[in-house]
């Protein structure tokens, strides 16, 4: 049994956000040539409600496409397998991997794991911003695997 799930919330395609992100960015460009036209000053708040209109019409775009926006920077995950436990929680947060071989002992806390290792450190897997779902499944998983290596 083993358990590979994506930690980065991937919506369905939207096309009113598509439409949104491609509205921004279109009102970010005419901004800037409305102001040129009129020929006022462009001040610093000009270029940076442009800018900011920009970005939200960038980020926007993408995720009307039904991709996730952070994972443009990484990976979020979790990995369970016959080998290793291994979970990613934030894409700018460090993997924790703990191989079978190394683990005494696991205990199911409120929402973490406390693994001793033979080593005889203990590690904690938080598990605080996961669904209620995720988190059985991730028990489920665990323990089977753990009652065959154990």
């Amino acid at each position: 049994m083993e358990l590979r799930r994506n930690l980065l919330k991937i919506s369905e395609p939207s096309r009113f956000r598509i439409i949104l992100g491609i509205g921004s960015v279109i009102f970010s460009g005419l901004w800037i040539i409305i102001r040129a036209y009129e020929d006022s000053h462009i001040s610093l708040s000009d270029w940076i409600y442009s800018a900011l209109f920009l970005l939200y019409g960038i980020i926007y775009t993408i995720e009307g496409f039904g991709v996730a926006f952070l994972s443009l920077f990484g990976k979020s995950y979790i990995a369970i397998d016959q080998e290793a436990i291994r979970i990613k929680k934030g894409v700018f947060e460090k993997e924790q991997n703990i191989p079978w071989s190394d683990i005494q002992s696991i205990e199911y806390n409120t929402m973490s794991f406390r693994i001793k290792r033979l080593n005889e450190k203990e590690q904690i897997l938080n598990l605080p911003r996961m669904d209620y779902a995720l988190i059985q499944e991730i028990k489920k998983v665990i323990g089977s695997i753990a009652e065959d290596k154990f």
